[in-house]
Order: C-alpha cells, then structure tokens, then sequence
C-alpha cells in the first residue's frame, strides 16, 4: 500500500474513533448486563496530561518560591514577593477574608513559647495519613528547630498504632474506650473521651512505659524531654500516679480533669509511670518546660466529624490544661468512597463545619487550620483516574474552612491537582504507594516539607510586618 494511502486511512480511523466518543454516552452504553465505554477525546487528552506530568519539577518550584524570601534584600521587594506568595502562590495557606494577619496572634504565641513556664501544643488530627507520626513529625521538629521544645507532645496510656517517635507499653489494669470506630470497639457509658478522642480506664494498678524512639528517621526533638505530664479525671479518693520516685496524690474523689507534673532537672529519654486506684487516663505528655510541640493524633478510618460527640467540659478543660494554641484538622479523604453525588458533596461539608464550630465555641483562643484531602484514585471506565467528586469536595471544605474563621491548606493542587497521585505513585522513590490512596514514607515527607516552608513563609512575612508601619504594608497589599 502507498504511503499516502496508509496516512489517509490512519487519519480516517483516528476521525472515526474520536467521533464516536464524541457521541457515546458518557455514563455508558447498556447491552443487557453489561455496560459499555467508550474514552472521549478530552478524557484521552487528560489521561496523557496526567502520564506526563512532572510532580518533582512543580514541587521544587513551589520549595524554591519559599525559600528565596531570605534572598531578598529591598524592603520593597521583600513585601512584593510576600504579597504574590500569599495571594497566589499554590502552596499558601488560606485564611478567611484573604486576612493575612489571621495568624499573627498564634505566631507571637509561639515567639513567646521559650518564655512561658509551660509548653504551647499544637494539636494535629488527622487520618491514616498522619499515623506513625507522619507529617506531625516534620512539623514539629521544624517548629522546635525555630521556637524550642523539646518532646513528642500527648499520647494516651494504650497506643495502638505504632510512631517512629515513641515507643510504649503497659501492664496491669487499664482497659481502651474510643469514640469511633466498628462494633467491636468498646465504648463507654459517657462522653469523656478527652482531647485524643480516646481515654484508658484504670481500675486498681497500672504501670506505663513511655521511651523516646531510636528508630533512624525519629526527629531529634522528639528523643528528650524535661517534663511529664499526666491528664487524668473522675478519679476516686487517693488516686496515687508515681514516676521517677516522685508520688502525686489526688485525696479526694474529683470529678472533671486534673494535671500531675514531673519536672527533671536533667532532659531525659525515659520514664515510666504507676497508677494506683481508679480513674479516667485522658494522655501523657512529653514535652519541655517552656517551647513547643506538636501533638499526634492519628484517627484511622475517621473523616474528622467525632468532635461533637466528646463532652464539652472534658474536651474544653483538656485544651485549657494542655496550652493548645493551633488545632489541626486533616480530614476528607474516607468521606470519598461514599460520595456520588454534589448533594453528598455538601452533606460532608454541614459535617464539617458543625465540627469547627463545635471546636471553636469550646476553645475560643486556639486557631484552627484545616488539611484538605490528599488525591486519591481508582478506576473509572477502565482507567485510573482522580475520584470524581474529589475536587468539588476539595473546593467544599475550603469554602466551609474559610466561611467559618478556620485556614485551609489546599493539599490537593499543592500534589498537583486532578490525577496527581498516579504521578505520586510513578515517582522514583514512589511517593505514594499502590492503593493510590496513602503516602510512602518518602512523600510524607515531601508534603510535611511544603506544609512546613509554607507556614514558614507566612512567619516570615509576619516578622518583617513588625518592623513596617501598618498602613505602609496596606498599601502595599492592595
């Protein structure tokens, strides 16, 4: 056959199929049982897109954006590149009304945090995506790096998921109750699951043993620390909790939360604590004297909408005691599977905002920042692609984040945005793994980094404020 011949029927052929999946049904074609599919060519177009994209390169452009601010030398200039980075800069955080003094107060917290007699906390929540103390870990250790503290923060008396960071155990008499999860979890007669939605029953005698982790990808933060801290309630009378030869006493039955500390005068990487009698164990925290921290909570299988069901005085006292000043909430990827349509869309996000206004009306003076979902993907017409209704359920929970006065951070377009994770998935060390769901070790890192660069950038752009006048730095930013 002549070459032109060859061209002409390969043309007449691509014509062909692109007409057909220009016309065939794009919810399928049934032929008794089955359904048929047919890619139109935008989807063709989009499958390619996603093939070739270079999430490595976007990355990078996103940490060398954040990192030049400190190469900036004019006044000017440094306000320029600030007011770019948090307008449109796609690793910014948002904040409501585009308020970009929204974190001011919670910076000169953290500023303050090496002055007070106590540590700042900085409570992160989230799904199996932060279990292990991913993301937290990075975070933290960054925050220490800038702020002091020492400490892996709270963890309650029985973990059953295990941390890079701290290794524990227990023996005698205590017995887990939390707040969610299948009918084979216990649950308890009343609402006081404390600040990790969880809490340990002691009844009698209980010993818990809490080591700073030696594994090698544990921060150095987290390997010392120079004081414990013991949240307990509703105990009976003469509930006793020892630790290093140092006995608090609680001689009275005592309804709501009480706090037993242990100073050391030398940080330690050690300790463990006996319990005799009966009461609620709320959490146990490592941490400094003064600094901060960054508290671990992983929820598995949770999409973030238990906090209504906790007490409100337990919840409020245990934030009260532990100096939460941030509360991080990362959520929305295990609504995914259930949602199938935009009027499931909307239903997660009244869930969720019924959750931040629970958060906020318990504990006023803590900021709240929301963690969008991650990208997630399945298989769709024969082809792996970003679940359907992921990026319309991304844009609900930073609407409802920002209409009620909590931040977002968009870690959706920060992947990438739609497919992004098939790209997470090919990267060379895959930065995520084939569920096409949860990071590897690797690309949690990469994401606690950009978190980390990001609220960095937003610092920085405070501490130059503070030597501006106000109204200059206004203009500026209009």
């Amino acid at each position: 056959m002549k070459p032109y011949k060859i061209l002409l029927f390969t043309l007449l052929s691509f014509s062909l199929l692109g007409g057909v999946g220009a016309i065939f049904p794009e919810d399928g074609l049934k032929v008794g049982q089955w359904t048929l599919f047919f890619p139109s060519p935008n989807e063709v177009f989009k499958a390619e897109k996603a093939d070739e994209m270079d999430i490595e390169e976007n990355l990078e452009k996103l940490q060398q954006q954040t990192s030049i601010a400190a190469e900036i030398k004019s006044l000017a200039d440094s306000i320029l590149f600030y007011r770019d980075f948090v307008i449109n800069n796609r690793a910014r955080l948002h904040f409501p009304e585009n308020d970009y003094t929204f974190f001011d107060k919670l910076f000169a917290q953290l500023e303050q945090a090496s002055l007070e007699q106590k540590a700042v906390h900085l409570l992160h929540y989230g799904d199996s995506q932060i279990e292990m103390d991913r993301i937290s870990g990075t975070f933290r250790q960054r925050l220490q790096e800038q702020f002091g503290g020492e400490g892996a923060g709270i963890v309650p008396a029985i973990q059953v998921i295990p941390s890079i960071s701290v290794n524990q155990s227990y023996s005698g008499n205590l017995s887990r109750y939390i707040i969610y999860g299948d009918t084979t979890t216990k649950r308890a007669s009343h609402r006081r699951y404390g600040m990790l939605a969880s809490f340990s029953q002691l009844d009698g005698f209980a010993a818990i043993h809490i080591a700073s982790s030696n594994n090698k990808r544990a921060y150095q933060g987290t390997k010392q620390f120079s004081r414990m801290v013991l949240l307990v309630g509703n105990n009976a009378a003469n509930f006793t909790a020892t630790c290093k030869n140092q006995t608090k006493t609680i001689k009275e039955a005592k309804k709501g939360v009480s706090v037993l500390t242990w100073d050391f005068e030398q940080p330690i990487s050690k300790a463990s604590i006996s319990l005799q009698g009966t009461a609620e164990i709320y959490g146990i925290s490592m941490e400094g004297k003064s600094g901060v921290t960054v508290d671990n909570v992983p929820l598995r299988g949770c999409s973030g909408t238990i906090f209504t069901g906790i007490d409100v005085q337990n919840l409020t006292q245990c934030y009260h005691y532990a100096n939460v000043k941030l509360i991080m909430m990362q959520f929305g990827g295990n609504f995914m599977p259930g949602v199938n349509s935009d009027k499931m869309v909307k239903y997660c996000a009244e869930r969720v905002e019924k959750q931040i206004q629970y958060l906020q009306k318990i504990h006023p003076t803590a900021k709240i920042l929301f963690i969008g979902p991650s990208d997630m993907s399945k298989t769709i017409k024969g082809k792996l692609q970003t679940y359907t209704y992921l990026p319309a359920m991304n844009e609900a929970l930073k609407q409802t984040a920002l209409d009620n006065g909590a931040a977002y951070w968009d870690m959706f377009n920060v992947m990438g945005g739609e497919n992004s994770m098939i790209a997470w998935v090919k990267h060379s060390p895959p930065w995520a793994g084939g569920d096409y769901i949860h990071f590897t070790e690797a690309g949690a890192e990469k994401i606690a980094t950009t978190l980390s660069d990001a609220f960095f950038v937003h610092y920085q752009f405070y501490t130059l404020r503070k030597t501006c006048r106000p109204d200059w730095v206004e203009v500026f930013m209009k």
